[in-house]
């Protein structure tokens, strides 16, 4: 009776252990999986420790956060809170990503197949800025990871397309894009997270300029290398909130000026959004990288490899600033880069 007895424990106790085993497995393969799916928004975050970090309210854009005082003067404080409100039922899960084109069909036909080759949950879809007013368009399609590519075609060639606020927009997050420019999408997410959590008040991007003051007494362009600060982010990869685009497309009399000035030079006008969101903000931007350093192709037949690039960047860092009657830009030493400890 008793070898029986001890003979039915045990089997309980091997059954237990086995139940018991079976579910610690489950559990630690459950935590890989999860684990692996959102190492994308980890605060995996480096810094110059001597620097102060931004604000990490997640507030984004506050419908009562007033204009930046300096700016009060020039900013259509009406049209920039109707930027701000318009736009509040967006989603602000996912991002869309807008690239802009020009006879490169190579530089796009890369870049999305690279963007479109893996699945990134926090992309919504992307958006081409087809300039290319006098050639039809691809035709819009599904990827394989059920992303829509959507080509917009311009109705003529300017850069300020690219920052047109498109109604069918769906997302409050924007990734402002050239064709030969990208993260890696294992990085997309991340960085789009770290700007929905910490900085949709701000430009955040990969590339970092800033200017200085020439013996001329003129603010010059400057590529910001070696230096410890910088205070624009160019919009060949940067996330911005949708409501600055909005305003910069505005009917505001000095963003019309702006714009027009733009089409003129044929340039600058990822130097422009810099001025304005600072003008509206006084924040400066935010540089933000991945664990893969972002790709700028600089294409061959680029704007940047034109004759005369860097006088017309001179000529808009002096100009914008006469025209908005003071230097909005501000300095930021930060920056982001991720798998990166102090």
């Amino acid at each position: 009776m008793k070898a029986a007895t001890f003979s039915s424990s045990l089997m309980w106790f091997s059954r237990k252990t086995a139940a018991f085993t079976a579910a610690a497995v489950f559990c630690v393969i459950f935590s890989l999986v999860m684990l692996h799916q959102y190492s994308e928004s980890l605060p995996q975050i480096t810094w110059r420790p001597s620097y102060a970090s931004p604000s990490q309210n997640g507030l984004g854009i506050d419908l009562d956060t007033p204009v930046c005082s300096e700016a009060r003067n020039i900013v259509s404080e009406d049209i920039w809170a109707e930027s701000r409100r318009k736009y509040q039922h967006l989603r602000n899960d996912k991002f869309t990503l807008v690239i802009s084109t020009y006879k490169r069909p190579d530089s796009l036909n890369a870049t999305l197949t690279l963007v479109l080759s893996e699945y990134i949950p926090t992309l919504h879809e992307v958006v081409v800025v087809w300039n290319e007013v006098n050639t039809t368009a691809p035709t819009d399609f599904i990827s394989e990871h059920n992303v829509r590519v959507r080509f917009r075609v311009s109705p003529r060639n300017s850069l300020n397309m690219k920052l047109w606020a498109d109604p069918e927009i769906r997302t409050q997050g924007i990734l402002l894009s050239d064709d030969d420019c990208h993260y890696e999408p294992s990085d997309m997410g991340f960085i789009f997270n770290y700007w929905k959590e910490h900085a949709q008040d701000r430009i955040v991007g990969a590339f970092p300029r800033s200017y200085t003051i020439g013996e001329d007494g003129q603010y010059k362009y400057s590529f910001a290398r070696g230096w410890d600060r910088y205070s624009m982010i160019l919009t060949g990869l940067a996330f911005a909130h949708i409501s600055y685009l909005d305003y910069y497309s505005s009917d505001d009399p000095l963003m019309i000026d702006i714009r027009d000035m733009i089409d003129e030079k044929f340039n600058c006008e990822d130097i422009a959004l810099n001025y304005m969101v600072s003008m509206l903000t006084c924040k400066p931007p935010i540089q933000v990288v991945g664990l893969i350093h972002p790709i700028n192709a600089g294409g061959k037949h680029g704007i940047s490899t034109k004759k005369g690039h860097i006088g017309k960047r001179h000529s808009c860092v002096d100009g914008f600033a006469n025209m908005m009657g003071y230097m909005p830009l501000k300095n930021e030493t930060f920056y982001v880069h991720r798998g990166r400890q102090k």
